[in-house]
């Protein structure tokens, strides 16, 4: 079958699912008052979007039992999808992220949480009650403290202010680190930075003929006693130790870019 065929084939898939997931966030809260529950839908949603792009997850370490904080390096929107197929968490998101078309309305189904950067103390204590609350009522919380993506092959220095939340709530906090390939090229073609826009991503990526993320659940970090700043840089040397020993396989040409993102058309 020619590429371009199967370029278009998969792209139609693609584009069934976001439109069927455009009709589940319309009707979720019936289909969770009367069957799984919304943190469920939402984490078959993501299970098979990651089918429908290829992407196969290898797990190493044990998934997370009870709710914990999730913090992980952040490489590509796929980071998204990859830890929502694994676990029922509700995920921070930057704020732009919410007036994205479908895209947004999306996040916004899946109960995700935005977080407006440079907003001021006012609305980061804000969203820290919320997550602290979702922690209270048994429910994870996902966030990648970089506060933008790169490459994978290090880590930008973890912010610390929404490790409040697992402070509050004397909830641990799992490391998770995320490393894309199998080869070079995938491995180079995953990570959306700099200038990239979705739709030319996406084509890229539906151009893979598959994307292996392994995906390493670390060694959880009590939160008892502990003050953010020491949790974050905790967590962020837990991450950096296990990405020393499995760095991406990047090509040689690649070089980080200025971590601005467009609106996704």
């Amino acid at each position: 079958m020619p590429a371009i065929i199967r370029l278009v084939l998969r792209g139609l898939l693609v584009a069934a699912h976001l439109l069927l997931g455009l009709i589940v966030s319309l009707l979720i809260d019936v289909l969770a008052a009367v069957g799984p529950s919304r943190e469920r839908i939402v984490q078959w949603w993501h299970r098979q979007l990651c089918r429908v792009l290829r992407v196969n997850i290898q797990v190493h370490g044990p998934l997370p039992k009870t709710p914990v904080m999730l913090v992980s390096n952040h490489v590509s929107w796929l980071d998204i999808p990859v830890l929502g197929a694994l676990t029922t968490t509700r995920f921070v998101s930057k704020s732009e992220v919410a007036d994205w078309p479908l895209i947004g309305r999306l996040a916004r189904a899946a109960g995700t949480e935005f977080h407006r950067r440079g907003g001021g103390g006012q609305g980061t204590r804000r969203l820290v009650t919320r997550l602290t609350g979702h922690l209270d009522n048994g429910q994870s919380v996902t966030v990648f403290p970089e506060g933008t993506t790169t490459l994978g092959a290090t880590t930008r220095r973890f912010q610390p202010r929404l490790f409040a939340a697992a402070i509050e709530s004397n909830r641990s906090v799992v490391p998770v680190l995320l490393r894309y390939g199998p080869d070079p090229e995938t491995a180079t073609v995953t990570p959306y930075v700099g200038d990239d826009m979705f739709v030319p991503h996406l084509l890229r990526i539906l151009q893979r003929p598959r994307i292996v993320v392994d995906v390493w659940f670390l060694d959880a970090v009590d939160s008892a006693g502990m003050d953010r700043t020491t949790l974050a840089r905790q967590a962020q040397r837990a991450i950096d130790a296990q990405l020393v020993k499995c760095p991406p396989d990047l090509l040689p040409e690649r070089e980080p870019a200025l971590p601005r993102h467009r609106l996704p058309i």
